[in-house]
């Protein structure tokens, strides 16, 4: 609903993220991996690293070893998403053992054990720990080197042996970031320029000139005078035949039934939120009644005028009604709402804030210490955690803290976080207090109904019955009844999303079974409990190289628009023939006259990237016409002037060299992939 999205803060809590290599590590419950290795267990494959198979049992014990570990740091995620993520994260894993680690060592790479002693107690820390929550002070959230030393202190003393699980699962990925680390730093030493490299790049940079051109693009009427062969795309293809290699794929067609609440369901909702609504009128207890009735949550946050962002009667009710008035209705596409000011205080939007912690077994020495600094406070005697705003307070989930911000006196005593300490807070600054509320939302959410989900399921049965499995009858039904056929075309096997349908991997199964073949239609599929599909395969492809004919037209363009800009060229050169003036030239050819200041080889101002373009510029002599075709036209043009200076530094091409690095390491992984020539098919099990 688009007015909670301006009212609610939208933070959650700051949950610990482990890291394998910059992957997230949720959970998939293993009970689902069981069920699909019972499915698939006439052939457990799930893909192959360097010509060796990994096998399915394999990579359910990496799953395995990921899910027993977030379950220790407490996650217990379920979406399509997070699953997704483990999945990840474990063939990751898989690939960095297989063929990251054995390239490595190839390389003469190796991360020793006084070196990994160093990042994880030493002086270096792994950025791995240092994003670990669990070794972060709680009460300033920074990492904290007691914590770690008291974890590690703890591992022996630990009967269950997870501390020990979870330490060795940190320190194997503080040896993995460490090694690639190293690794992406030897393929940034290996990229260097010569003295001789550098001399040519600051001579062909530092040159440039000042042009006058004219431009005649290209058209894109087909001319029927340029005949691209059969011969010659067969030719281009074979040139380039590794461009055109694919992994099997399928075009297909469907139709979907989103269920949307129907007339019915929007009556009825109206009801029942009318009748709340005289309740949520007079509740004593407001975070009582939204907790139990609204589809909205409590939110303890404290707007500001300027921080509230909706509709005039809402914003009216909030700043000048005075606490308890309700809002008039609002209704939105499915949803209703009403609005009802719950508290109205002057507070600070950040305060500078002190912390002393005392364990809650301490509070007597936590009171003693208040006592103490009432008198006279000492900020030595604190922790400073700087400047902190509601935002701070709400993204860690800090509801305690909420007092500090309109707190007249400088020290307060807080329970802290799940009530594990006790916290003084000095609060030496404050910004000014302004006018905030606090609001209270009433929403109820237009549902489709059990007899909605019937009526539309009711429509998709009918027409997947009548399809019968079979092409011909889904395209001659969907025209009959005029719904919306949308094609897919090369549709992969790890394809997640089809339309609005986030997790349509029940009708990709269908689509890949073996089974399936071209012209066949699927029965009904349900996809999230909310969208129905009936889908026809129109075409199969296996892996491989894509076939000539599929690829012809393609070809056929490419090839057509190069002989285009050719002809015209030659079409140019002959309009212009004797010609030397550009003004003349532009009038012949009906355009006008352009000018370019400042072009070097590696130009990318005024638009003009064209490299043909660039090329011919840099090569042409000073006060000559000449012409040359481009990617999408043709440019006649004159050097007028060509300056020798000081543009690109030594710096600058120290940058240049620095991005072409950046470049490499960024596509270092998919180069030791497809040189492993991996191959993946763990979308056949999930």
């Amino acid at each position: 609903m688009a007015v909670l999205e301006k009212i609610r803060v939208k933070f959650g809590i700051l949950i610990t993220v482990l890291v394998a290599l910059a992957l997230l590590s949720f959970i998939l419950d293993p009970q689902t991996l069981r069920s699909a290795a019972d499915r698939f267990s006439s052939d457990n494959k799930v893909g192959s690293m360097n010509g060796k198979s990994v096998s399915y049992k394999e990579y359910y014990e990496q799953l395995n070893a990921y899910t027993e570990i977030a379950k220790m740091m407490g996650q217990n995620p379920s979406s399509e998403e997070q699953q997704a993520q483990i999945r990840d994260a474990a063939w990751q894993s898989i690939f960095e053992n297989e063929v990251f680690i054995p390239k490595a060592g190839d390389a003469g790479l190796s991360v020793g054990e006084e070196e990994m002693l160093d990042l994880t107690q030493g002086g270096n820390i792994s950025p791995i720990l240092l994003q670990q929550g669990i070794f972060n002070d709680p009460a300033t959230g920074a990492f904290s080197r007691e914590a770690l030393v008291s974890f590690v202190q703890t591992i022996d003393a630990d009967e269950t042996g997870q501390y020990a699980a979870l330490w060795s699962f940190l320190e194997e990925n503080v040896y993995r970031e460490r090694l690639f680390s190293k690794y992406a730093s030897l393929i940034e030493k290996s990229d260097y320029l010569t003295d001789l490299e550098k001399s040519r790049l600051l001579a062909e940079s530092n040159v440039t000139a000042d042009v006058d051109f004219v431009f005649s693009p290209m058209s894109y009427v087909p001319d029927s005078t340029v005949v691209v062969s059969p011969e010659e795309i067969r030719n281009y293809y074979n040139e380039r035949k590794e461009q055109f290699k694919q992994p099997a794929n399928r075009d297909i067609e469907y139709v979907m039934w989103e269920v949307v609440p129907s007339a019915q369901d929007f009556a009825d909702t109206k009801e029942e939120f009318d009748a709340l609504l005289a309740e949520f009128t007079t509740a004593d207890n407001l975070k009582s009644f939204v907790t139990l009735h609204s589809d909205s949550k409590w939110n303890i946050y404290y707007f500001s005028e300027d921080q509230l962002s909706v509709t005039p009667e809402f914003q009216h009710t909030a700043f000048h009604e005075p606490v308890g008035t309700v809002s008039p209705v609002l209704t939105e596409e499915s949803s209703y709402a009403a609005m009802r000011v719950a508290d109205v205080r002057m507070m600070s939007d950040s305060v500078h804030l002190y912390v002393k912690v005392f364990p809650y077994s301490q509070e007597a020495d936590a009171d003693a210490f208040l006592a103490e600094q009432s008198r006279k406070a000492d900020p030595s005697q604190f922790t400073e955690m700087g400047w902190f705003t509601q935002e701070d307070m709400m993204s860690n989930n800090w509801p305690e803290f909420s007092p500090v911000f309109d707190a007249q006196q400088k020290l307060i005593k807080i329970k802290g976080p799940n009530n594990q300490m006790h916290l003084v807070l000095y609060m030496p600054e404050r910004t000014r207090p302004v006018k905030k509320v606090q609001l209270a939302t009433l929403v109820k959410n237009v549902l489709p109904s059990d007899e909605t989900y019937r009526d539309f399921q009711m429509k998709a049965v009918e027409f997947a019955d009548a399809c019968d499995g079979k092409l011909a009858n889904f395209q001659k039904l969907a025209q009959e009844q005029d719904l919306p056929v949308i094609p897919i075309n090369n549709m992969v096997q790890a394809t997640r999303r089809i339309g609005p349908a986030d997790n349509a991997r029940e009708v990709v199964s269908w689509v890949f079974d073996k089974k399936t073949k071209a012209g066949d239609v699927s029965d009904l599929k349900i996809v999230d409990n909310k969208y129905y599909f009936v889908t026809a395969v129109t075409k199969t492809r296996k892996e491989g190289y894509a076939d000539l004919n599929e690829v012809s037209p393609q070809i056929r363009t490419v090839l057509a628009a190069r002989k285009n800009v050719d002809k015209q060229l030659a079409d140019v050169r002959t309009k212009i023939a004797g010609m030397n003036s550009m003004e003349q030239i532009a009038e012949t050819l009906g355009t006008t006259v352009s000018h370019a200041p400042g072009l070097s080889f590696g130009s990318v101002q005024y638009g003009q990237n064209d490299p043909a373009f660039l090329g011919a510029v840099a090569a042409a002599p000073e006060g000559t016409i000449q012409s040359v075709g481009g990617t999408i036209g043709v440019y006649v043009f004159q050097v007028m002037d060509r300056k020798t200076g000081q543009f690109f530094s030594d710096a600058d091409a120290a940058t240049q060299l620095s991005r072409k690095a950046q470049y490499h390491n960024s596509v270092l992984q998919n180069v030791i992939a497809n040189e492993a020539e991996i191959k993946d098919n763990r979308a056949r099990f999930f």
